[in-house]
């Protein structure tokens, strides 16, 4: 199976690890990952591959890198396959990032520089997220998402397929975007929603599928948006409805 044992953690021969990375015990490290210099991996990881650690970076305990896609498991289940031999699309974590425990990174997510999640945080696959954007505990992005940088998510947010966020947009905690007009009772292409820059988002705010917040939107906590809005609208209620612009000396 091309594995050494070492410190009770598997490292693959093919695993290329740099001389200064710490590996505590019990990890999992597979084919086609490439540790760089500095980084920390904690007791209990598993990182498969293809996957890159950026320099200086964290990985917290028992957290999962490079989790197998659907048709990927499939076949490493049907061939009965080593998982640390098999090589899945590239992950990517950037510089000086930290990860915390209990994380589960899939593959061929590309994460920016100085990145943090909180505790028991889900990345699924084909995401992108932007540089200095913190990720909260117990959140929930499902894949095919682009994430902007500087962007604050909030403990418990979910955000589904094909959602786009922009840059400097906070997301209080457990707000969630939608992408399913129907819920399954009609056919109906799934499109997330499209968060511009520098909206924030109150707790417990829903956004509902294919809905526009536009540059500088507020959303008041409990709101359900229904409907776009316009750049620095400040929007509460179910359905949210307008209450005034964003005041000019708020940022």
């Amino acid at each position: 199976m091309n594995l050494e044992r070492n410190n009770y953690s598997f490292l693959h021969q093919k695993a290329d690890i740099h001389e200064s990375a710490y590996i505590d015990s019990f990890t999992a490290i597979g084919r086609g990952v490439k540790i760089e210099s500095d980084v920390y991996i904690s007791k209990g990881v598993k990182i498969y591959g293809n996957a890159l650690i950026q320099s200086g970076t964290y990985i917290g305990e028992n957290c999962i890198i490079g989790h197998p896609q659907r048709a990927d498991l499939s076949k490493v289940i049907k061939d009965k396959m080593e998982i640390t031999d098999y090589k899945s699309p590239l992950v990517t974590i950037g510089r000086d990032c930290t990860i915390r425990a209990g994380t589960i990174i899939y593959s061929e997510v590309n994460m920016g520089e100085k990145c943090q999640t909180g505790h028991y945080a889900m990345i699924r696959e084909k995401t992108s997220i932007g540089n200095n954007t913190l990720i909260g505990t117990n959140t929930v992005i499902d894949g095919n998402v682009i994430i902007g940088e500087d962007v604050s998510i909030q403990t418990g947010v979910y955000i589904p397929l094909y959602s786009k966020i922009g840059n400097n947009v906070f997301m209080g905690p457990f707000c969630k975007l939608t992408n399913d007009k129907y819920m399954m009772r009609k056919e109906f292409v799934l499109i997330g929603p499209n968060i511009e820059d520098n909206v924030s988002l109150g707790a417990n705010s829903v956004i509902l599928p294919g809905i526009t917040l536009k540059r500088g939107t507020i959303v008041g906590a409990g709101s359900v948006v229904t409907k776009n809005t316009n750049e620095n609208d400040i929007v509460i209620g179910n359905p949210a409805k307008l209450l005034k612009k964003k005041p000019k000396d708020w940022k």
